[in-house]
């Protein structure tokens, strides 16, 4: 991928491996990733984004848009390599912003990436009750493998998803 590129769905937006940025900036995405990801998602979910993006094969996609004369990171997708298995850690996308394909888009693009990079299958776990999420993952092609009750926590199932590239 280049250093950045637009996202036709919202104006003004551009989508970028977070490394692709000034380290300055880095420093301020990762806070308001950390802000978005507390709003969106329960405590015992949520990532520690510093210690995990430190992690060697450990990526981060983000989609930033310009807002009144700076930029705000409107999603956000983290992923792990691991030869030819790709596990999906986290998908986000801040409020204002979603129900317009910019999910669809970064999976799109990670898909694009790892097929030319010789990747097997990307794999990720989701809440058996969140139903949107579950029918994003459905159309960009993957497929529910196993469920794990309680994986969540008590009374919230987990599905494994694998999207295969091969």
């Amino acid at each position: 991928m280049s250093k950045t590129a637009p996202i036709p769905q919202i104006e003004g937006s551009r989508i970028a491996d977070l490394t692709s940025n000034p380290l300055k900036d880095q420093q301020k995405y990762l806070a308001e990733i950390q802000r978005i990801e507390k709003k969106h998602f329960p405590s015992s979910e949520a990532l520690d984004f510093n210690a995990e993006l430190k992690k060697r094969n450990t990526n981060a996609i983000l989609v930033l848009k310009d807002v009144d004369g700076s930029t705000e990171v409107a999603a956000y997708l983290v992923y792990l390599r691991m030869k030819r298995l790709t596990l999906l850690h986290k998908i986000c996308v801040a409020q204002p912003y979603r129900q317009q394909g910019i999910a669809k888009e970064m999976i799109t693009l990670l898909r694009s990436r790892l097929e030319r990079e010789g990747c097997g299958s990307v794999q990720l776990w989701v809440d058996e009750d969140r139903t949107a999420a579950r029918a994003l993952y459905a159309s960009c092609d993957f497929k529910q493998v196993d469920r794990c009750p309680d994986y969540y926590g008590p009374g919230r199932t987990g599905l494994r998803m694998v999207l295969r590239l091969e």
